[in-house]
């Protein structure tokens, strides 16, 4: 028996990318409120360079009106828009593997910048340290955690915790299927816990 396809359009996402479709600007205006931050925030993890991803996010943003009039809902508008996101943080990777020179110089995010990132990963994943530390603290041992892990785990571990994405989505944006995304899930949160250990137990920055 066939599976009657999803109706995506009473989620409020798809609803304002229709009415962008259909030339409402102030509808554009609002998608790029209502996702600008999460999107800034995933980038810097792609980046690790602020003002990289802040680029990044604008060029999202000009992607996502320019295919305006070929959007059709037939996914959630996250799962569509992060594969977007996805496609510019892989070619912003790839680029800076052909040209490290260009980044010898590059500042690290500023204190705060990407924090709400760290934040939730700490709250939702259950990774919390066992004693309190200051949540600069917090953010920064997060941050290096997470910059150990090999980058598809991170991507994956971000997707679920930070983007809140089921399997499925992550699978559509990952292009994986949705075994893959659960082994992959489940390394890379192993490792996290491996890495975090130290510090959770002794304070002890991730090597």
């Amino acid at each position: 028996m066939a599976t009657e396809p999803k109706d995506y359009t009473q989620d409020e996402d798809v609803r304002l990318m229709l009415a962008v479709k259909a030339g409402d600007a102030a509808a554009f205006e609002q998608l790029v409120t209502r996702h600008q931050e999460r999107i800034l925030s995933t980038l810097i993890h792609f980046t690790d360079s602020l003002q990289q991803a802040e680029e990044l996010t604008q060029e999202v943003f000009l992607k996502v009106y320019e295919a305006r009039l070929r959007y059709e809902p037939t996914a959630k508008f996250t799962t569509w828009l992060y594969r977007i996101v996805r496609n510019e943080g892989l070619n912003a990777v790839r680029h800076k593997k052909r040209h490290p020179e260009r980044y010898l110089n590059a500042s690290p995010p500023a204190d705060g910048d990407g924090a709400s990132a760290e934040e939730n990963l700490l709250a939702k994943s259950g990774y919390m340290p066992a004693r309190q530390y200051d949540e600069k603290e917090e953010r920064e041992m997060v941050r290096l955690a997470l910059k150990s892990l090999e980058p598809r785990q991170r991507e994956a571990i971000l997707y679920q915790h930070v983007e809140e994405m089921d399997y499925s989505q992550i699978a559509q944006v990952m292009e994986m299927t949705v075994p893959a995304v659960k082994s992959l899930l489940y390394r890379a949160r192993r490792r996290l816990a491996e890495i975090l250990a130290p510090y959770m137990s002794e304070g002890r920055r991730p090597q």
